[in-house]
């Protein structure tokens, strides 16, 4: 073992220097002076993982297991970006003498699986950041390394649909819940629309830090999926994770929608609440040119009064001038009628509004809809995925990308320990006869 890590030390040392004393000439700032220390430490982390590995691999080599099982074939270079860079080492191929079969020990033993060209932290950072981000952004921060668009969409199909799985050890206990839903309308790369729909349950909202927020919410994600199949999901989620007998009321809220409704009849003591947001737009929109009567709705649809409704709807229609506004007129009638029971429910119970309308936007829409993309229905099905995972607090570090595969041969923790150390005390036997010269 050679003095190698040192020599690294005393380079890295040098070139700061010299990359020091070239700045104060030009333009001395801490902007780039922590640019200049970054790709200086970057490659003395690269050079000393390099150094690492390798005499990770002689350890191998000489391992009395490693010779009755494994017979050395020949070396071989291997490349893999990290978050340091590329790293390029030499490493060992052997063949089994029990089965034939050819493997990179080393490999394996480090976790780096076959074929493989990226470190799996570089590709949860480029999951992470593409949840939030275009491809292309987040091949471009992620590491010093430049990788494609192509790479990052690898390391999300590598992720594929993942969710957060909540232990529960005792079910809840609460007296409301609430389930609230919508779509988003996203484009597809074949000119297609489809519309993702995203369902969360809570128990109502809680004041934090000056912040009204949803007390313990838990969000769902389906591309594709039937109704049925939706609220099938969501009842056994309500039931793994509640007490149903405590509970006395579930508000299901949301914009009318069909498959919305059909929720009260798979989820049980379950009412419908119409999204006040959603009724307002309807209000607008039958009243566009006869605003006057829009206080008029509303007094109505406060006071529970359904016959008032029928005789505003009824007067705005005999004043209407164009087809056009008379339509607009009865689809406002419509959907006021068609969903009275989760309009007037606010008057009659205790319900808290929804904000599924805002939630829609944060959690899909704000990367699947708001900018001019098309989507491959696998790509969307696990980006949306992706999105509900990160905000229930899910940890990309703890799916199956992280997953350690069976190793043909391993290597003792202590076999490890003692060349780490030979390194170390190869250094400072070095740094020991530097100081007495």
């Amino acid at each position: 073992m050679d003095n190698i890590i040192l020599q690294f030390a005393l380079d890295f040392t040098t070139v700061m220097m010299k990359k020091l004393e070239k700045m104060i000439e030009k333009e001395f700032n801490i902007t780039a002076l922590v640019a200049e220390v970054k790709e200086a430490t970057d490659r003395l982390g690269i050079n000393i993982v390099k150094n690492v590995l390798e005499n990770i691999d002689e350890t191998i080599k000489k391992d009395e297991k490693r010779k009755k099982e494994w017979i050395v074939e020949r070396k071989a270079k291997k490349s893999i970006v990290t978050m340091l860079g590329m790293i390029e080492y030499k490493r060992t191929y052997y063949k089994s003498k029990k089965t034939g079969e050819y493997r990179y020990l080393l490999d394996e033993i480090v976790g780096i699986s076959k074929h493989e060209k990226v470190d799996k932290e570089v590709k949860i950072k480029l999951v992470e950041n593409a949840i939030n981000m275009s491809y292309e952004e987040s091949s471009k921060i992620t590491c010093p390394e430049k990788l494609s668009r192509q790479t990052v969409l690898n390391a999300i199909r590598q992720v594929g649909e993942v969710e957060v799985k909540r232990e529960v050890e005792e079910k809840r206990k609460v007296r409301v819940l609430y389930i609230e839903a919508d779509e988003d309308h996203v484009a597809l790369q074949d000119g297609k629309k489809e519309m993702p729909r995203l369902v969360y349950i809570h128990e109502g909202r809680q004041s934090k830090n000056g912040r009204n927020e949803l007390k313990n919410v838990y969000y769902k994600t389906y591309v594709g999926a039937e109704s049925e199949e939706i609220w099938i999901d969501v009842a056994n989620y309500v039931y793994d994770n509640y007490e149903i007998e405590s509970i006395e009321k579930i508000y299901i809220a949301g914009d009318g929608a069909r498959w919305i409704k059909e929720g009260i009849g798979w989820v049980p003591k379950a009412k419908f609440v119409l999204d006040r947001y959603h009724l307002n737009k309807y209000v607008i929109r039958g009243t566009a040119k006869r605003e006057k009567y829009r206080v008029k709705i509303w007094e109505a649809i406060n006071e529970g009064d359904k016959k008032a409704i029928r005789e505003i709807f009824k007067e705005l229609l005999s004043v209407a001038e164009t087809k056009v506004e008379k339509e607009r007129i009865k689809e406002a009638r419509r959907y006021i009628l068609n969903n009275w029971e989760g309009i007037v429910i606010y008057k009659e119970e205790d319900v808290i509004g929804c904000s599924a309308e805002g939630h829609i936007s944060h959690v899909l829409s704000a990367r699947l809809s708001s900018r001019p993309l098309g989507w491959s229905k696998e790509g969307l099905k696990i980006m949306a995925k992706l999105r509900v995972f990160s905000r229930n607090g899910g940890n990309l570090r703890e799916t199956s990308i992280y997953k350690e595969e069976n190793k043909a041969f391993k290597l003792s923790k202590k076999k490890i320990k003692e060349t780490i150390k030979r390194i170390n005390n190869s250094s400072r036997e070095a740094i020991n006869n530097i100081t007495i010269l």
